[in-house]
């Protein structure tokens, strides 16, 4: 097992490891471009991007970025958005959207935190995997000077992950775009103190 920089390269790899295990219930056609859209839109350099490999191949990863940071994800979803069918299209519009919007509310929070950053992206198809790559992350955070870890995360996730991992949860909202009357779905936005 190694954990090591996260490339640009292994984007597609990650995107086909995030649907094997998120399932959503929407077509392939859905599934292969928002997976790639989520991978993307949260990645932003090797430097705070890592990967953890074994010899199954990328097993975890844990990317963050610092307030202010940018990526090409918008330029790419948007050359996505003419191949798909218009159904695919509304569905992907609409969680890129509930994207932007916990992520400006989880950077507003940051904005009165200096020495802050976000977790952007958090996976693991280990047990205890996950806990190894972003233990690893923190060090090299802490090494920059990060005194704050924030995050956002969703009902569709393991949430509870964090609670038990020393994050206290700063805030809560329910997404009524994806809820039902059935199941209620809502988001999270956690922080911990790391240095």
């Amino acid at each position: 097992m190694e954990i090591k920089a996260f490339y640009p390269e292994d984007i597609a790899t990650l995107a086909s490891r995030v649907s094997e295990v998120w399932k959503f219930d929407q077509s392939p056609e859905f599934t292969k471009v928002f997976c790639e859209y989520l991978v993307r839109s949260n990645y932003y350099t090797p430097q705070f991007s890592l990967k953890l490999v074994d010899e199954e191949g990328l097993q975890a990863i844990a990317f963050a970025c610092m307030p202010g940071e940018e990526n090409d994800s918008e330029a790419w979803l948007q050359e996505q958005l003419e191949k798909l069918s218009p159904e695919t299209k509304k569905y992907i519009l609409r969680s890129s959207a509930y994207i932007k919007r916990t992520d400006e509310e989880l950077l507003k929070m940051m904005e009165a935190q200096p020495h802050a950053a976000k977790l952007s992206f958090f996976f693991s198809r280990k047990a205890g995997y996950g806990s190894l790559v972003l233990e690893y992350l923190v060090e090299k955070l802490r090494q920059q000077g990060v005194e704050w870890l924030y995050l956002w995360t969703d009902s569709w996730c393991n949430w509870q992950y964090y609670t038990h991992h020393g994050f206290d949860q700063i805030g809560k909202g329910l997404l009524p775009e994806f809820s039902s009357d059935n199941e209620k779905y809502y988001y999270y936005l956690f922080r911990k103190q790391i240095g």
